[in-house]
């Protein structure tokens, strides 16, 4: 079962944000190379939705966007909780993202 956070409303509206009621429902990838399905990156010209996990910028800028654009599925998909728990305070994420985490991360998503 998943709960959709809305976080506090301010002039415009705020995408929901997928939380997993647990993090062992989290079972990304660690290692390889991770192709983002269109309905989480749609980069248009911009780079591919192709990314390394190797490499430490590119698994922060994968769990950004699918932590800020991800349905459940994606992120219990594409996100591992361990490296959650160690890449949190490197990503860079709207406080909306960061609240609705906060009851499953506890301190460390402040």
């Amino acid at each position: 079962m998943s709960t959709m956070h809305l976080g506090p409303r301010h002039d415009g509206w705020q995408r929901p944000v997928a939380v997993p009621e647990t993090l062992s429902e989290l079972h990304g990838p660690t290692t390889g190379r991770v192709r983002l399905p269109l309905h989480v990156y749609s980069s248009g010209m911009g780079p591919g939705r192709e990314f390394n996990l190797s490499v430490e910028a590119e698994q922060v800028e994968l769990y950004q966007i699918v932590l800020s654009e991800g349905r459940l599925s994606d992120v219990c998909r594409f996100i591992d909780a361990d490296a959650l728990v160690s890449l949190w305070a490197r990503l860079w994420l709207s406080p909306h993202v960061r609240a609705a985490w906060r009851p499953l991360l506890g301190a460390l998503a402040s």
